[in-house]
């Protein structure tokens, strides 16, 4: 597995793409930004799936510029559908570097699914909070690319359209309990972590962890 992480748009929004060494196929997850420097981290690969964690603008706002270019299919949660060309998002579309309308998307992410592209298997975890469809994507090589839901040191925002903090600890503690400790978490904004790492030193995590 190769794993390139690539900062997007002022909001520093983490676009992975994921290639399998041995096929060259690629999935590409949250292209929030700069299509051109996505498509050059594509170069040579053989692109399978575009994902979203979740339907936020910084997250699929080169959704369509994408498609358009590669012809496969795009994949949300069907419960942040009412997300991805909310009005809400007119004007901030600019600053962010988004192309909209995003594309409906081609099938919907559920809490399970099994994604694979070469001998690489991405799991969909439902971990609503952030958004009512946010979804965490788990590799058994101990990687989580987690989205909005877990960063180095805080935690996801709730008081967003559709977050809910209730759920935001549910999910929380269903991957801090479940997955093993040296997992790599890609976050959504900033460095990477582990999940052992956020368990001990996240106050926020830890809080909810202790309740």
């Amino acid at each position: 597995m190769i794993l390139k992480v690539i900062p997007v748009g002022p909001l520093s929004m983490n676009c992975s793409v994921i290639i399998d060494e041995d096929t060259g196929q690629s999935v590409v997850i949250d292209p929030g930004a700069d299509l051109e420097v996505i498509l050059k981290t594509l170069e040579g690969t053989k692109p399978k799936y575009i994902l979203a964690t979740h339907g936020h603008i910084d997250h699929v706002g080169q959704v369509k510029g994408l498609k358009e270019r590669l012809g496969v299919p795009f994949l949300v949660h069907k419960e942040d559908l009412f997300l991805l060309n909310d009005p809400i998002w007119k004007g901030f579309d600019l600053y962010v570097g988004a192309d909209l309308p995003c594309p409906e998307p081609d099938d919907f992410l559920e809490e399970g699914m099994e994604l694979s592209f070469g001998k690489i298997r991405l799991k969909v975890l439902h971990t609503p909070g952030h958004t009512p469809g946010h979804c965490c994507f788990y590799s058994e090589e101990k990687l989580l690319i987690a989205g909005d839901l877990l960063f180095r040191g805080s935690v996801g925002r709730w008081d967003l359209p559709g977050g809910s903090l209730e759920d935001l600890k549910k999910s929380l503690r269903r991957v801090a309990l479940e997955l093993p400790e040296d997992v790599r978490v890609i976050t959504g904004h900033g460095e990477e972590t582990t999940i052992g790492r956020e368990k001990r030193f996240n106050p926020l995590l830890r809080e909810i962890l202790s309740r």
